[in-house]
């Protein structure tokens, strides 16, 4: 398996991105859970991808940034996200205002960061007082049973190189930058995600995954 750096490896997965796996479906299902809807809402999405998880999103501004330009190029030609901005820039350097956004996601890409309080610092500042910060990424456990971030392209396999941060190092960043911790949910592996498993040939696995916690998800509050 070859390891690449998150641009290079989102350049070869970019066509694919947007296919069903177990981990997008529980975390879909977590960040609902937690809310708030962004209806009505000025929605932040920092690290975004192609955008797609903003399709239908009723805020009244919608905003997603991201460093692979192959991914941000999907979503502007996709017409469900024609008024949707979407910036290539890095999660420790958002190129936003202060205090712009009601609501800011954070969805599977803390990973790709080593220094947690450069991105948590910009997560804040971006988020008004009193805003809502949901951060999503692998479980620790994830990877404790040998999954990694990977995908298939032109016949080989593809780990996308990436940190493990637990919890308690989230929420100690979190809290230095001014963000106070609401609600802590995981996502385990079980029926609902069965499927995925099946279709893609790799049913075994799904018993040895099965009862584990695979996404973490983090609800937080900017402080007044």
């Amino acid at each position: 398996m070859t390891r690449l750096a998150p641009r290079e490896a989102y350049r070869l997965w970019a066509p694919t991105y947007e296919s069903g796996n177990p981990v997008t479906h529980l975390e879909q299902g977590l960040v609902a859970e937690l809310g708030p809807s962004p209806a009505g809402l000025r929605l932040l999405d920092a690290g975004c991808g192609t955008g797609w998880r903003m399709a239908d999103h009723r805020a009244i501004r919608a905003v997603g940034v991201d460093l692979s330009p192959d991914m941000l190029a999907l979503g502007r030609a996709n017409p469900a996200l024609r008024d949707v901005e979407l910036l290539e820039a890095d999660l420790r350097a958002l190129p936003l205002p202060d205090a712009a956004f009601d609501l800011v996601w954070c969805r599977l890409a803390i990973g790709y960061v080593a220094e947690l309080d450069l991105a948590f610092a910009e997560l804040s500042r971006v988020a008004d007082a009193g805003a809502a910060v949901i951060v999503t990424d692998f479980h620790p456990d994830a990877a404790a049973v040998g999954h990694r971030r990977a995908f298939h392209h032109a016949g080989e396999d593809h780990e996308v190189v990436s940190h493990i941060h637990p919890a308690y190092r989230q929420i100690a960043a979190a809290r230095r930058a001014g963000l106070t911790l609401r609600a802590q949910a995981e996502g385990i592996i079980g029926p609902e995600v069965r499927h995925y498993y099946e279709q893609s040939g790799r049913a075994p696995h799904y018993l040895e995954h099965r009862g584990r916690p695979f996404v973490l998800a983090l609800a937080f509050t900017r402080d007044e």
